[in-house]
């Protein structure tokens, strides 16, 4: 993006810097004069100028790689927190900053909230007026925020919490997450026999190391009930992805077996505990 008062640095700077020097090197760019009239209006275009070249990359990212490639949402959500980091602090261009931002919503004609984040106001400047999708990168940002994430750690720490809906459920407490329903999932068909399949051709695929394991099937449903086995995927995404499936189509059922099963457990203690209690007077008598 190419202004007089340039807003935020390429991305090869996003990566190089911390997240304190770059909110101190964009804010440094905005504007010399920043106490007249005209260095405020200049920080307002730049600003303007700012949000609307992230809109297109927004677009950009929408309309290629959105289905199958988070990368490039990692970097905008990344460059989000640049600047909302580049409009913190009491300094002269931080307030400019902030007017611009409040001028461009102006022009945008978005409403918040008195309460409402910064942050969270950033991301709807860029990404519009999907509401859910603004929230669940609002929660990202405000959560890496309250972790005191850097700027430069923004898509690590996207990857390494399991990406947007990870972060977005644990802030919910009555949500489970992928991994939670596939650990769930995991032990309720532990319980669950509906055959046994064996092949040369299966066995040939097998890992000694993975016995003992989970895999799915990839099967085609005959006509009689039987089923073809096509192949067999060992891969943890697949098999968490299809145990988290089994979770959230059968969750009625398997929570009901959890509560038998602590129901039985907490009699068996009991009884275990009557059994020593009785025990012990016997011992005493």
């Amino acid at each position: 993006m190419q202004t007089n008062t340039s807003f935020v640095t390429s991305a090869q700077s996003t990566t190089a810097n911390s997240g304190s020097e770059l909110a101190q090197s964009t804010s440094a760019n905005v504007v010399q004069n920043d106490n007249s009239a005209l260095g405020t209006a200049h920080a307002s275009s730049s600003v303007r100028n700012h949000f609307e070249q992230l809109a297109v990359e927004r677009e950009a990212w929408e309309s290629t790689v959105h289905r199958t490639n988070n990368e490039q949402l990692y970097v905008l959500l990344q460059k989000c927190y640049q600047t909302y980091q580049a409009m913190s602090g009491g300094e002269d261009e931080a307030g400019n900053l902030r007017k611009g931002l409040a001028d461009y919503i102006k022009t945008k004609g978005y409403q918040f909230k008195s309460g409402t984040h910064t942050l969270v106001k950033i991301v709807k400047c860029v990404f519009g007026n999907d509401r859910r999708r603004v929230s669940a990168y609002g929660i990202v940002l405000r959560t890496a925020l309250a972790r005191k994430i850097s700027v430069i750690e923004i898509p690590d720490f996207i990857r390494s919490e399991g990406g947007v809906e990870e972060i977005r459920l644990a802030k919910s407490p009555n949500a489970m997450t992928a991994k939670l329903k596939a650990q769930a999932g995991a032990e309720a068909v532990q319980s669950s026999n509906l055959g046994v399949f064996a092949s040369n051709s299966l066995t040939s695929k097998l890992d000694s190391g993975n016995i003992g394991k989970t895999v799915v099937l990839i099967c085609t449903w005959q006509a009689d009930g039987s089923v073809i086995v096509r192949s067999v995927v060992q891969s943890d995404t697949a098999v968490n992805a299809a145990l988290a499936c089994h979770y959230s189509a059968n969750k009625d059922a398997i929570k009901q077996v959890v509560v038998e099963k602590q129901a039985a457990n907490d009699e068996q203690i009991k009884h275990d505990a009557i059994a020593v209690a009785t025990q012990a007077a016997v011992a005493n008598a």
